[in-house]
């Protein structure tokens, strides 16, 4: 899974960049009798089908997990049900007991509950009786021993995903304007709050289309899988600003993220190729992208 990941990363980043300057067609195409642009269209085709599967493989993981939580929410449901004292379950009536074959000639010594219905221990309709009181436990002094031993925690439920959920409701209108969602989701990111980051980074994408700080918020949303040990959805991201958004001002930090995020799924070749893509898409990048790029590629041996 995560080779088929990272090896759609790596030609979405290569075909990418073989559209702004003159690159060859890799070793298994025959670059010798195809035009450039038929090696070309032949490495898209590749990207696409790449893409794909790997898009197929996310929906079936996001499908699993989402039945797995919703397993978790019932059984959660179902023990704070248990072991609440609101509204305890209706006691089981003991089986009665089966009546014993009777010889000939001798009377049976079942209880016959309809020839005396008020007998003691015979059944009562039900809502007749007086409702009994729920549990409660007595509070003692510090120091008394209680009579009553409480039963022990349950051991904690782990959820799906081990961030928590947003406290917030993004289809709502939480906010007056854009420039107060954006750094509302920013406070949040740096609080390190990156769940909730995540959904108002989201949010705002969605309520504010063709925004010219979207490459940024797309790159805040990496930063957030990133944080979170999830470099597979992170690349994503950083590979979305630096072919969609290729002249922002974002686009060379996000190949050195991208960069970064191939080489915790183990693809160092293809984290290899990304840092040292970074100076020659991006000659004018700052010195500190520059730096990180090669610094990254030597702790790699990058040849």
């Amino acid at each position: 899974m995560k080779a088929a990941i990272g090896a759609a990363f790596a030609l979405a980043l290569l075909g990418a960049s073989a559209v702004a300057q003159d690159y060859r067609p890799p070793s298994d195409v025959p670059g010798e009798s195809q035009s450039e642009d038929g090696a070309l269209a032949i490495r898209i085709d590749r990207l696409e089908a790449a893409l794909r599967r790997a898009t197929g493989q996310i929906e079936e993981l996001q499908n699993d997990n989402h039945k797995l939580a919703e397993q978790v929410r019932k059984f959660r449901e179902d023990v704070e049900f248990r072991l609440s004292g609101k509204s305890g379950a209706a006691d089981v009536p003991a089986s009665a007991p089966t009546p014993q074959p009777t010889r000939p000639g001798r009377k049976a010594d079942a209880f016959d509950p309809d020839a005396n219905p008020n007998a003691p221990g015979a059944p009562k309709p039900i809502g007749s009786g007086a409702p009994s009181a729920p549990l409660t436990l007595p509070s003692h002094a510090a120091g008394e021993t209680s009579p009553v031993k409480l039963l022990p925690s349950p051991p904690p439920v782990k959820q799906a995903s081990d961030d928590p959920a947003p406290n917030f409701v993004p289809s709502g209108v939480p906010f007056n304007d854009a420039k107060e969602q954006f750094k509302a989701a920013v406070a949040a990111y740096h609080a390190g709050q990156y769940s909730d980051a995540e959904s108002l980074f989201k949010a705002y994408l969605d309520a504010n289309k063709g925004a010219t700080n979207a490459p940024d918020a797309i790159f805040y949303i990496g930063e957030t899988y990133m944080q979170r040990s999830r470099p597979r959805e992170a690349a994503e991201q950083y590979l979305k600003v630096s072919t969609e958004y290729a002249k922002s001002p974002r686009a060379p930090e996000s190949m050195v993220r991208l960069g970064l995020a191939l080489k915790q799924l183990g693809n160092t070749e293809q984290a290899c190729a990304t840092f040292a893509e970074v100076g020659r898409r991006y000659p004018a990048a700052s010195s500190t992208v520059k730096s990180s790029a090669d610094r990254e590629s030597a702790k790699l041996r990058c040849t």
